[in-house]
């Protein structure tokens, strides 16, 4: 299975660097905590709040991206197994068919 990145934007470091220290640690925990443990993020700082709910955004979609990626990827697959499975069958009536041409013009020949 894939594994699942965090990605910080240009845009993200800008904020962060506005941020103090205890505040910058806090969103990125909670970044962290959403992305890979699915909690929710916490806080009473209002300004936390409304830079996660942006960062949280970002963070559904890239992982919307991928599963739809992932799906992509899968029926792609599953249609090449067919695409070589009909070829296959293909192959092998045409063999069939060969060899029962063979047969039915020595069958005739004989007559």
């Amino acid at each position: 299975m894939k594994e699942l990145r965090l990605k910080i934007k240009r845009e993200n470091y800008n904020l962060f660097k506005e941020l103090g220290d205890k505040q910058a640690g806090e969103l990125i925990k909670g970044m962290c905590a959403y992305m890979y443990d699915g909690k929710p993020f916490f806080t009473k700082d209002p300004y936390l709040k409304g830079a996660f709910m942006g960062i949280k955004k970002e963070i559904d979609e890239a992982k919307q991206n991928s599963l739809n990626g992932k799906k992509s990827a899968e029926a792609y697959a599953e249609r090449q197994r067919r695409k070589q499975a009909m070829g296959e069958i293909g192959a092998i009536i045409g063999g069939m068919l060969s060899a029962a041409e063979v047969m039915d013009k020595d069958t005739n020949d004989g007559k």
